[in-house]
Protein backbone atom coordinates (compact mmCIF):
# COMPACT_ATOMS: atom_id res chain seq x y z
CA UNK A 1 0.00 0.00 0.00
CA UNK A 2 1.72 3.60 -0.77
CA UNK A 3 -1.67 6.08 -1.06
CA UNK A 4 1.03 7.75 -3.35
CA UNK A 5 4.14 7.22 -1.33
CA UNK A 6 7.66 5.62 -2.75
CA UNK A 7 8.41 3.17 0.00
CA UNK A 8 11.27 4.99 1.60
CA UNK A 9 11.22 7.66 -0.95
CA UNK A 10 12.68 11.06 0.51
CA UNK A 11 13.26 14.88 0.19
CA UNK A 12 16.87 14.80 0.26
CA UNK A 13 17.44 15.07 -3.66
CA UNK A 14 17.27 18.09 -6.19
CA UNK A 15 13.94 17.75 -7.62
CA UNK A 16 12.47 17.93 -4.70
CA UNK A 17 14.22 21.12 -2.91
CA UNK A 18 13.50 22.58 -6.24
CA UNK A 19 9.50 21.80 -5.72
CA UNK A 20 9.92 23.50 -1.87
CA UNK A 21 11.74 26.65 -2.88
CA UNK A 22 8.65 26.87 -5.34
CA UNK A 23 6.23 26.34 -2.74
CA UNK A 24 8.14 28.87 -0.75
CA UNK A 25 7.12 31.79 -3.72
CA UNK A 26 3.81 30.68 -3.85
CA UNK A 27 2.66 30.20 -0.57
CA UNK A 28 4.40 33.48 1.18
CA UNK A 29 1.46 35.63 1.16
CA UNK A 30 -0.15 37.38 3.91
CA UNK A 31 -3.36 35.77 5.20
CA UNK A 32 -6.26 35.95 3.39
CA UNK A 33 -9.29 37.70 5.43
CA UNK A 34 -11.41 35.27 7.67
CA UNK A 35 -14.36 33.73 5.82
CA UNK A 36 -17.71 32.73 7.82
CA UNK A 37 -17.33 29.50 9.53
CA UNK A 38 -18.41 26.60 8.00
CA UNK A 39 -21.84 25.36 9.68
CA UNK A 40 -22.22 21.28 9.48
CA UNK A 41 -25.25 20.42 8.13
CA UNK A 42 -26.46 17.18 7.62
CA UNK A 43 -27.54 18.08 3.84
CA UNK A 44 -25.48 16.96 0.48
CA UNK A 45 -22.62 19.67 -0.48
CA UNK A 46 -21.43 20.26 -4.42
CA UNK A 47 -18.71 17.02 -4.57
CA UNK A 48 -15.17 18.44 -4.55
CA UNK A 49 -13.49 16.36 -6.58
CA UNK A 50 -10.15 15.34 -4.74
CA UNK A 51 -6.87 15.80 -6.37
CA UNK A 52 -5.00 12.90 -5.59
CA UNK A 53 -1.50 13.79 -7.98
CA UNK A 54 1.07 11.80 -6.12
CA UNK A 55 4.40 13.67 -4.86
CA UNK A 56 7.41 13.34 -7.21
CA UNK A 57 8.47 9.64 -7.34
CA UNK A 58 12.65 10.60 -5.75
CA UNK A 59 15.09 8.02 -6.00
CA UNK A 60 15.65 5.85 -3.05
CA UNK A 61 18.18 7.84 -1.00
CA UNK A 62 18.95 7.45 2.85
CA UNK A 63 17.51 10.42 5.15
CA UNK A 64 18.76 12.12 8.02
CA UNK A 65 16.42 12.30 11.01
CA UNK A 66 15.55 15.87 10.63
CA UNK A 67 15.66 18.06 7.51
CA UNK A 68 17.97 20.55 7.84
CA UNK A 69 16.64 24.08 8.24
CA UNK A 70 16.82 26.37 4.89
CA UNK A 71 18.53 29.77 6.34
CA UNK A 72 17.23 30.98 2.98
CA UNK A 73 13.38 31.04 3.85
CA UNK A 74 12.16 33.69 5.39
CA UNK A 75 9.83 31.25 7.33
CA UNK A 76 12.53 28.85 8.64
CA UNK A 77 10.83 25.90 7.50
CA UNK A 78 13.22 22.92 6.69
CA UNK A 79 12.59 21.26 2.81
CA UNK A 80 10.37 18.43 4.17
CA UNK A 81 8.50 20.69 6.37
CA UNK A 82 7.82 23.36 3.54
CA UNK A 83 7.02 20.23 1.30
CA UNK A 84 4.38 18.71 4.12
CA UNK A 85 3.01 21.90 4.37
CA UNK A 86 2.70 22.72 0.57
CA UNK A 87 0.99 19.24 -0.14
CA UNK A 88 -2.26 20.46 1.70
CA UNK A 89 -5.31 20.00 -0.35
CA UNK A 90 -9.25 20.66 0.57
CA UNK A 91 -11.22 18.14 -0.96
CA UNK A 92 -14.21 19.19 0.88
CA UNK A 93 -16.37 21.81 2.14
CA UNK A 94 -16.92 20.82 5.66
CA UNK A 95 -13.83 20.73 5.39
CA UNK A 96 -12.13 17.82 5.05
CA UNK A 97 -8.10 17.88 3.68
CA UNK A 98 -5.76 16.03 2.76
CA UNK A 99 -1.79 15.98 3.31
CA UNK A 100 1.11 13.93 2.59
CA UNK A 101 3.94 13.90 5.60
CA UNK A 102 7.44 14.01 4.51
CA UNK A 103 9.95 12.97 6.80
CA UNK A 104 10.49 12.23 10.58
CA UNK A 105 7.78 13.39 12.82
CA UNK A 106 8.86 12.18 16.81
CA UNK A 107 10.84 15.35 17.78
CA UNK A 108 7.84 16.66 17.10
CA UNK A 109 5.79 14.91 19.76
CA UNK A 110 4.35 16.47 22.62
CA UNK A 111 1.93 16.56 25.34
CA UNK A 112 -0.58 17.36 26.63
CA UNK A 113 -2.44 16.13 23.57
CA UNK A 114 -5.15 18.94 23.72
CA UNK A 115 -6.98 21.47 25.36
CA UNK A 116 -10.01 20.42 23.86
CA UNK A 117 -9.65 16.75 24.32
CA UNK A 118 -10.21 17.64 28.51
CA UNK A 119 -12.26 20.04 28.40
CA UNK A 120 -14.68 17.37 27.28
CA UNK A 121 -15.15 16.02 30.35
CA UNK A 122 -17.27 18.95 31.43
CA UNK A 123 -19.44 18.84 28.54
CA UNK A 124 -23.25 18.94 29.53
CA UNK A 125 -24.26 16.03 27.81
CA UNK A 126 -20.55 13.86 27.22
CA UNK A 127 -22.66 10.27 26.68
CA UNK A 128 -24.88 12.22 23.79
CA UNK A 129 -21.47 14.04 22.54
CA UNK A 130 -19.47 10.57 22.51
CA UNK A 131 -21.50 8.36 20.57
CA UNK A 132 -19.12 6.45 18.13
CA UNK A 133 -19.55 3.41 16.37
CA UNK A 134 -16.83 1.34 14.74
CA UNK A 135 -16.92 -2.04 13.64
CA UNK A 136 -14.82 -5.00 11.52
CA UNK A 137 -16.18 -7.11 8.62
CA UNK A 138 -13.78 -9.54 8.28
CA UNK A 139 -15.87 -12.70 6.34
CA UNK A 140 -14.39 -11.87 3.15
CA UNK A 141 -10.91 -12.60 2.42
CA UNK A 142 -10.79 -10.14 -0.33
CA UNK A 143 -12.92 -7.41 0.95
CA UNK A 144 -11.96 -6.89 4.42
CA UNK A 145 -13.24 -3.42 5.62
CA UNK A 146 -13.34 -1.15 9.01
CA UNK A 147 -16.27 1.05 9.59
CA UNK A 148 -16.28 4.26 11.59
CA UNK A 149 -18.50 7.12 13.01
CA UNK A 150 -16.93 10.05 14.74
CA UNK A 151 -19.57 11.75 16.80
CA UNK A 152 -18.29 14.92 18.37
CA UNK A 153 -18.71 18.32 18.20
CA UNK A 154 -17.70 20.30 15.02
CA UNK A 155 -14.70 18.40 14.20
CA UNK A 156 -13.26 20.05 10.56
CA UNK A 157 -10.69 17.13 9.33
CA UNK A 158 -7.43 16.36 8.11
CA UNK A 159 -6.89 13.07 6.12
CA UNK A 160 -2.99 12.24 6.85
CA UNK A 161 -0.92 10.20 4.75
CA UNK A 162 2.59 9.73 6.75
CA UNK A 163 5.82 7.23 5.86
CA UNK A 164 8.35 7.60 8.55
CA UNK A 165 11.63 6.38 8.23
CA UNK A 166 11.59 4.27 10.61
CA UNK A 167 7.71 2.88 10.50
CA UNK A 168 4.91 1.86 8.31
CA UNK A 169 3.15 4.01 5.99
CA UNK A 170 0.05 5.20 7.46
CA UNK A 171 -3.47 7.04 6.79
CA UNK A 172 -5.31 8.41 9.45
CA UNK A 173 -7.99 11.08 10.59
CA UNK A 174 -7.17 14.31 12.40
CA UNK A 175 -9.63 16.41 14.38
CA UNK A 176 -8.27 19.85 13.17
CA UNK A 177 -9.89 21.74 15.75
CA UNK A 178 -7.15 20.23 17.98
CA UNK A 179 -4.49 22.33 16.59
CA UNK A 180 -6.28 25.58 16.60
CA UNK A 181 -7.88 25.52 12.90
CA UNK A 182 -11.65 25.25 14.04
CA UNK A 183 -14.00 27.99 13.71
CA UNK A 184 -13.72 30.81 11.30
CA UNK A 185 -10.44 29.43 10.04
CA UNK A 186 -11.10 25.93 9.41
CA UNK A 187 -12.42 26.79 5.97
CA UNK A 188 -9.08 28.71 4.63
CA UNK A 189 -6.18 26.98 5.52
CA UNK A 190 -5.06 26.83 1.66
CA UNK A 191 -5.23 30.42 1.66
CA UNK A 192 -2.66 30.78 4.76
CA UNK A 193 1.13 30.84 3.80
CA UNK A 194 3.39 27.80 4.97
CA UNK A 195 4.23 29.45 7.99
CA UNK A 196 0.41 30.72 8.81
CA UNK A 197 0.15 26.54 8.51
CA UNK A 198 2.95 25.36 10.76
CA UNK A 199 0.64 23.70 13.51
CA UNK A 200 -0.29 20.80 10.82
CA UNK A 201 3.43 19.59 11.69
CA UNK A 202 1.83 17.97 14.92
CA UNK A 203 -1.05 16.33 13.08
CA UNK A 204 0.59 12.89 13.13
CA UNK A 205 0.26 13.20 17.04
CA UNK A 206 -3.45 12.94 16.68
CA UNK A 207 -4.65 10.37 14.96
CA UNK A 208 -8.51 9.22 15.79
CA UNK A 209 -8.36 6.37 13.55
CA UNK A 210 -6.21 5.05 11.05
CA UNK A 211 -4.87 2.52 8.89
CA UNK A 212 -0.92 0.92 8.30
CA UNK A 213 0.28 -0.24 5.30
CA UNK A 214 0.21 -3.80 7.01
CA UNK A 215 -3.86 -3.17 6.68
CA UNK A 216 -3.74 -3.24 10.43
CA UNK A 217 -6.73 -0.48 11.50
CA UNK A 218 -7.27 0.95 14.77
CA UNK A 219 -10.22 3.32 15.96
CA UNK A 220 -11.38 4.54 19.73
CA UNK A 221 -14.95 5.00 21.33
CA UNK A 222 -15.60 6.64 24.76
CA UNK A 223 -16.16 4.65 27.63
CA UNK A 224 -17.30 5.18 31.29
CA UNK A 225 -14.49 5.31 33.17
CA UNK A 226 -12.46 1.89 33.93
CA UNK A 227 -10.80 2.40 37.21
CA UNK A 228 -7.06 2.15 36.37
CA UNK A 229 -4.17 2.94 38.30
CA UNK A 230 -0.71 4.05 36.69
CA UNK A 231 2.06 0.97 36.92
CA UNK A 232 5.32 3.28 37.85
CA UNK A 233 7.43 0.74 36.21
CA UNK A 234 6.31 2.11 32.61
CA UNK A 235 6.03 5.17 30.43
CA UNK A 236 3.31 7.29 30.48
CA UNK A 237 1.60 7.59 27.11
CA UNK A 238 -1.35 10.08 25.75
CA UNK A 239 -4.07 8.19 24.29
CA UNK A 240 -4.07 9.16 20.68
CA UNK A 241 -0.18 8.92 21.00
CA UNK A 242 -0.72 5.21 21.43
CA UNK A 243 -2.79 5.10 17.91
CA UNK A 244 0.06 6.44 16.87
CA UNK A 245 2.83 4.37 17.98
CA UNK A 246 0.34 1.02 16.98
CA UNK A 247 0.13 2.80 13.06
CA UNK A 248 3.34 3.48 13.16
CA UNK A 249 5.02 -0.64 14.45
CA UNK A 250 2.42 -2.90 14.46
CA UNK A 251 2.42 -5.72 11.81
CA UNK A 252 -0.82 -7.55 13.08
CA UNK A 253 -3.19 -7.19 16.30
CA UNK A 254 -0.81 -9.07 18.47
CA UNK A 255 2.10 -6.47 17.93
CA UNK A 256 -0.58 -3.75 18.60
CA UNK A 257 -1.68 -4.96 21.75
CA UNK A 258 2.11 -5.79 23.02
CA UNK A 259 2.39 -1.64 22.16
CA UNK A 260 -0.35 -0.98 24.75
CA UNK A 261 0.90 -3.24 27.55
CA UNK A 262 4.24 -1.58 27.29
CA UNK A 263 2.60 2.05 28.21
CA UNK A 264 0.68 3.58 30.69
CA UNK A 265 -2.41 5.37 28.74
CA UNK A 266 -3.47 8.44 30.22
CA UNK A 267 -6.55 9.32 29.37
CA UNK A 268 -6.68 11.12 33.56
CA UNK A 269 -9.11 14.50 32.09
CA UNK A 270 -10.71 13.26 29.48
CA UNK A 271 -12.72 10.66 28.20
CA UNK A 272 -11.78 7.24 28.43
CA UNK A 273 -11.20 5.27 25.93
CA UNK A 274 -11.56 1.61 24.55
CA UNK A 275 -9.93 0.55 21.14
CA UNK A 276 -11.18 -1.62 18.37
CA UNK A 277 -8.03 -3.44 16.07
CA UNK A 278 -8.12 -5.20 13.64
CA UNK A 279 -5.33 -6.97 11.33
CA UNK A 280 -5.62 -7.85 7.12
CA UNK A 281 -5.37 -11.71 8.79
CA UNK A 282 -9.41 -11.66 9.70
CA UNK A 283 -8.38 -11.13 13.63
CA UNK A 284 -9.63 -8.03 15.82
CA UNK A 285 -9.32 -7.28 19.05
CA UNK A 286 -11.55 -4.97 21.77
CA UNK A 287 -9.27 -3.75 23.80
CA UNK A 288 -10.55 -2.42 26.98
CA UNK A 289 -9.32 -0.68 30.34
CA UNK A 290 -11.60 -2.33 33.47
CA UNK A 291 -11.27 -3.15 37.49
CA UNK A 292 -7.13 -2.38 37.18
CA UNK A 293 -6.37 -4.30 34.12
CA UNK A 294 -6.26 -4.24 30.43
CA UNK A 295 -8.79 -6.74 29.06
CA UNK A 296 -8.10 -8.19 25.47
CA UNK A 297 -11.17 -9.08 23.80
CA UNK A 298 -10.82 -11.12 20.56
CA UNK A 299 -13.04 -12.14 17.83
CA UNK A 300 -14.99 -15.37 17.81
CA UNK A 301 -16.75 -14.44 14.83
CA UNK A 302 -15.80 -13.18 11.21
CA UNK A 303 -16.54 -9.80 12.74
CA UNK A 304 -15.81 -7.42 15.78
CA UNK A 305 -17.59 -3.88 16.79
CA UNK A 306 -17.58 -1.59 19.26
CA UNK A 307 -19.46 1.45 20.55
CA UNK A 308 -19.76 3.46 24.06
CA UNK A 309 -19.86 0.82 26.74
CA UNK A 310 -17.56 -1.35 28.55
CA UNK A 311 -17.97 -5.02 26.58
CA UNK A 312 -15.79 -6.07 29.24
CA UNK A 313 -18.73 -5.06 31.95
CA UNK A 314 -21.50 -6.37 29.61
CA UNK A 315 -23.30 -9.72 29.66
CA UNK A 316 -22.21 -12.64 27.46
CA UNK A 317 -24.44 -11.29 24.10
CA UNK A 318 -24.21 -7.31 25.03
CA UNK A 319 -27.60 -7.06 23.87
CA UNK A 320 -29.76 -3.57 24.86
CA UNK A 321 -26.55 -1.89 26.18
CA UNK A 322 -26.67 0.20 22.93
CA UNK A 323 -29.18 0.34 20.48
CA UNK A 324 -26.20 1.42 17.49
CA UNK A 325 -24.17 -1.85 19.04
CA UNK A 326 -27.36 -3.89 18.41
CA UNK A 327 -27.95 -3.02 15.33
CA UNK A 328 -24.99 -3.42 13.78
CA UNK A 329 -24.11 -6.82 15.12
CA UNK A 330 -27.51 -7.45 13.83
CA UNK A 331 -26.37 -6.49 10.26
CA UNK A 332 -23.22 -8.31 10.94
CA UNK A 333 -24.95 -11.61 11.76
CA UNK A 334 -27.39 -10.81 8.56
CA UNK A 335 -24.44 -11.05 6.38
CA UNK A 336 -21.89 -12.78 8.33
CA UNK A 337 -18.97 -10.46 8.45
CA UNK A 338 -19.23 -9.94 4.06
CA UNK A 339 -19.67 -5.99 2.89
CA UNK A 340 -18.91 -4.36 0.22
CA UNK A 341 -17.47 -0.82 0.67
CA UNK A 342 -20.94 0.82 0.14
CA UNK A 343 -22.20 -1.88 2.03
CA UNK A 344 -20.07 -0.43 4.90
CA UNK A 345 -20.97 3.06 4.65
CA UNK A 346 -25.03 2.36 4.61
CA UNK A 347 -24.44 0.79 7.95
CA UNK A 348 -22.77 3.65 9.31
CA UNK A 349 -25.00 5.98 8.00
CA UNK A 350 -27.99 3.79 9.43
CA UNK A 351 -26.28 4.15 13.10
CA UNK A 352 -24.92 7.70 12.59
CA UNK A 353 -25.92 10.88 14.63
CA UNK A 354 -26.51 14.56 14.57
CA UNK A 355 -23.52 15.10 15.51
CA UNK A 356 -21.35 12.35 13.23
CA UNK A 357 -18.81 14.60 12.32
CA UNK A 358 -17.15 12.14 9.94
CA UNK A 359 -17.21 8.09 8.36
CA UNK A 360 -14.52 6.61 7.27
CA UNK A 361 -14.47 3.18 5.52
CA UNK A 362 -11.12 1.47 5.33
CA UNK A 363 -10.35 -1.35 3.27
CA UNK A 364 -8.05 -4.09 4.78
CA UNK A 365 -7.71 -6.15 2.11
CA UNK A 366 -7.11 -2.93 -0.69
CA UNK A 367 -5.54 0.00 1.38
CA UNK A 368 -8.43 2.16 0.09
CA UNK A 369 -10.08 4.88 1.72
CA UNK A 370 -13.69 5.98 1.74
CA UNK A 371 -14.58 9.41 3.94
CA UNK A 372 -17.72 11.64 3.70
CA UNK A 373 -17.93 14.24 5.98
CA UNK A 374 -21.27 15.63 8.27
CA UNK A 375 -23.60 12.69 7.09
CA UNK A 376 -23.19 13.52 3.92
CA UNK A 377 -23.56 10.51 2.32
CA UNK A 378 -24.53 10.86 -1.27
CA UNK A 379 -20.77 13.03 -1.25
CA UNK A 380 -18.44 10.09 -0.89
CA UNK A 381 -14.33 10.65 -1.12
CA UNK A 382 -12.73 7.53 -2.69
CA UNK A 383 -8.46 7.51 -2.06
CA UNK A 384 -6.85 4.34 -3.95
CA UNK A 385 -3.92 2.90 -1.88
CA UNK A 386 -1.71 2.16 -4.48
CA UNK A 387 -0.30 4.71 -7.21
CA UNK A 388 0.97 4.18 -10.59
CA UNK A 389 3.54 6.99 -10.03
CA UNK A 390 4.51 4.97 -7.03
CA UNK A 391 7.81 2.74 -6.40
CA UNK A 392 7.03 -0.15 -4.45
Amino acid sequence: MGWGFGRRNRLTTFVLIVAALLIAACGSGEKAADAPAPVPSPAATTPVSPSLTAPPTLPVTSTPTAAPIDENRADGLSEEEAATLGSLEQVDDYPLYTMHYYGAYDQRVSSPESVKWLASANLPHPNLMWACSLFAALGDADSMLYGRNFDWEYSPALLLFTDPPDGYASVSMVDIAYLGFGGDGAGTLTDLSLAERQALLDAPRLPFDGMNERGLVIGMAAVPPGQMHPDPGKETIGPLRVIRKILDHANNVDEAVAILQNYNVDMEGGPLLHYLIADSSGRSVLVEFYQGEMVVIPNETAWHLATNFLRASADASAEGECWRYDRISQRLIEVQGRMTTQDAVDLLAEVSQENTQWSVVYGMSTGDVTVTMGRQYDNLHNFPARDEQATQ
